[in-house]
């Protein structure tokens, strides 16, 4: 599916599918606080790459997709976007959206 924010046709997740991803990605967050707690150092000395490699090796393992990185992984939603535009074929951004970010095509009511 097109995903708008990387400009390219990227693997898209089902509700279940993310779940898993975003408790890695969870995981992560805490991992990267605790860490930086235990040895007093600012954020730019901690290994985030590390921190969140569950989660992109989840996402290659839903989708065959290797080296997104983890903030892209998490907009790879299906449910965040909205049905395909009636004349590009792109999807919405949002499900709500009335135009179409990649043509400016407004969606027909109804």
């Amino acid at each position: 599916m097109w995903c708008w924010r990387c400009k390219s046709e990227m693997p898209m997740l089902s509700e279940d599918e993310f779940s898993s991803v975003q408790a890695l990605y969870s995981g992560g967050i805490k991992a990267t606080k605790e860490f930086r707690q235990k040895w007093g150092i600012a954020l730019e000395g901690v290994p985030i790459d590390d921190l969140f490699r569950p989660v992109r090796t989840r996402y290659e393992e839903l989708t065959s997709m290797k080296d997104c990185h983890q903030n892209a992984i998490m907009h790879h939603r299906i449910s965040l976007y909205g049905p395909p535009c009636e004349q590009c074929g792109k999807p919405l951004r949002t499900p709500k959206a009335k135009l179409c970010g990649a043509c400016m095509h407004p969606k027909s009511e109804g």
